[in-house]
């Protein structure tokens, strides 16, 4: 692993994209939970690439368009 840094932005570089996927878990007795984590990865690496957020830190999609 590099750790060498130029300290110029290089802005003809596009930033790395991912497909992601989202699952929430709908309790009854306690908030909703959505967990975010990337699409197409070992069982390893997604436990070690995810985030989860508890209801009302995240909305419905089409609730902000």
């Amino acid at each position: 692993m590099s750790t060498e840094r130029t300290g110029q932005w290089q802005s003809d570089r596009e930033a790395p994209t991912w497909e992601l996927r989202a699952v929430v878990e709908r309790y009854d007795d306690e908030p909703d939970q959505c967990t975010i984590y990337p699409a197409g990865v070992d069982d390893h690496t997604r436990m070690a690439t995810w985030i989860s957020a508890t209801e009302p830190s995240f909305v419905e999609l089409g609730a902000v368009r």
